[in-house]
């Protein structure tokens, strides 16, 4: 049923707040007083309101990428939905029909564009930001003589490379840069002969390069930025290039693309009423179907342990960073809250058997924490989070080394891991009363902070407040069906915080519905 996304775009501009019995107060900008302003609503009107100040351009226009869609416009999708599930008003389905068929012309084979791959999908490409980047360099017939490919795991497009004549004849010197990870290398007396002592892939090329890197400069040191393929022996011109992403028709975004408009079709499929958002309803399962079809047959891998499954990244050798491995237990999480609606929409047992076998991926690694009576639990699984792996285990073609560490899940991903949590539990699997009652612990005990007003960064209770986190604290509320005070304190914090959000408002509205049917909910 309902998960949580990412809504970025439906946040508005946060005020400086403070709370005070139950009132909201704003710092005047222009003199020292404090001016009462009215509390924050949570009303069907007020969120109709903030909803009609989105911007009514297709966000595919304003950045054509995946994450556009995954992160944006599917985040719409699930806000509507949560409407309608807090009104009844059959509009609001509607236009989840309407930005949902718009949203699969953006689809890759709808447009007819191959990823890196040079494979057409039915997938949406990214290309911006988590990819690996690549572009050649010339000689003075514009030959391609070598391949450069990045290393780090994001922003690869802002990395520029400078190739320069040296003073010594048939060499050259190196500059290279990347702005957001503020990093300059240098390299200089480079050669392209193999059997010089400063050919440049001996010289430049690190093997084990690290997933991230660190700012700084560096004078000689091997690059933890890029890597040099030569194929040809002729000298490169001087030339200035920045490298380009290779876009990769990503799956793990189908989940959570999907997932509201299955939303959207199991209420048409079971209400009369809806009767007419029923060929919408239809092409969305389609369309759905189309993608796991394909991301079935060429990423599914059962395993690590018996009884669990996952899906890889991507392909060996394409563009995700970490290509090869599985994908991170929160997008599997999404996968598992979608498939199991395409189960209930076409009864075809094996979206529920590969659901049963991601949750209980998440469930075996699911540390139990006795004194709090609570789960933690990581960001991603093995070997990522174990032994890593190194240039001679040939198990990602892009990470060639990488240094296994069990870094905890954040509290914003892990409202993904929630929903699946939550949707394996309504279809009997895996996840019992008690593990409910143990993430609904995680939440109030390790991610709320302990004055209701803001959240902690991670599920392991760290830290202090981490704001740019607190916008998706309402992805949380899914717990409230099995404890009704995840509902009551994280509404508390939401008016505390006193930051408006549209996305916060639907969810609560719709838990405000839904509380009157829980048992012991009031409070």
């Amino acid at each position: 049923m309902k998960p949580y996304i990412f809504l970025p775009v439906l946040l508005l501009i946060p005020f400086t707040f403070q709370s005070y019995d139950n009132q909201i107060f704003k710092k005047n900008d222009i003199d020292s007083d404090e001016k009462l302003i009215a509390p924050i609503e949570i009303s069907r009107k007020r969120a109709d309101e903030l909803f009609s100040k989105l911007p009514s351009t297709d966000p595919w226009i304003v950045r054509q990428d995946g994450s556009a869609l995954a992160w944006g416009e599917a985040a719409t999708l699930e806000t509507l939905v949560d409407l309608y599930e807090a009104t009844e008003d059959p509009s609001y389905l509607k236009e989840v029909a309407r930005r949902g068929d718009r949203l699969l012309t953006h689809r890759d084979d709808r447009r007819g564009i191959a990823d890196g791959s040079g494979k057409i999908r039915p997938a949406w490409s990214m290309g911006l930001k988590y990819v690996v980047a690549k572009e050649d360099l010339l000689d003075a017939s514009g030959k391609v003589v070598a391949s450069i490919r990045s290393t780090p795991y994001a922003n690869n497009d802002l990395t520029k490379i400078e190739l320069t004549p040296d003073s010594k004849p048939a060499r050259f010197n190196l500059k290279i840069s990347n702005s957001f990870w503020k990093r300059n290398e240098s390299f200089s007396d480079l050669s392209f002969d193999p059997k010089d002592e400063r050919f440049i892939e001996k010289i430049v090329n690190d093997p084990l390069s690290p997933y991230s890197t660190r700012a700084g400069e560096y004078t000689d040191t091997k690059s933890n930025l890029i890597r040099v393929k030569i194929s040809d022996s002729t000298i490169p011109v001087a030339q200035s290039i920045t490298l380009k992403s290779i876009p990769l028709a990503y799956t793990g975004y189908l989940g959570i693309i999907y997932n509201p408009m299955l939303r959207m079709a199991e209420f048409a499929r079971s209400k009369p009423e809806l009767a007419d958002l029923l060929p919408a309803a239809n092409r969305f399962i389609q369309a759905a179907e189309e993608s796991y079809k394909d991301a079935n047959a060429r990423l599914w891998r059962n395993g690590p342990n018996q009884g669990e499954g996952y899906y890889l990244t991507c392909e060996r050798g394409e563009s995700f960073p970490a290509d090869n491995v599985g994908q991170p237990i929160n997008f599997l999480a999404m996968h598992t809250s979608t498939q199991l609606a395409l189960f209930r929409l076409t009864g075809k047992k094996e979206y529920r058997d590969r659901s049963e076998k991601m949750s209980q991926l998440l469930k075996n690694r699911s540390k139990y924490d006795q004194e709090g009576d609570l789960y933690v639990w990581t960001y991603w699984y093995e070997p990522m989070t174990t032994v890593g792996w190194k240039p001679e285990d040939k198990l990602s073609s892009n990470v060639m080394f990488y240094k296994g560490a069990p870094n905890m899940e954040d509290s914003s991903h892990g409202v993904l891991d929630i929903a699946m949590i939550m949707a394996a539990n309504r279809e009997g699997l895996v996840f019992t009363k008690q593990d409910l009652m143990r993430f609904s612990n995680t939440l109030l005990k390790n991610v709320l902070l302990p004055d209701r007003t803001g959240i902690r960064r991670a599920v392991d209770g760290k830290g202090g407040d981490h704001a740019a986190y607190f916008p998706i604290l309402h992805g949380w509320l899914e717990l409230a069906a099995a404890n009704p005070e995840v509902y009551h304190e994280i509404r508390k914090t939401y008016l505390n915080r006193g930051e408006e959000n549209l996305a916060f408002t639907a969810e609560l509205l719709r838990w405000e519905r839904k509380m009157k049917t829980i048992p012991s909910a009031s409070k």
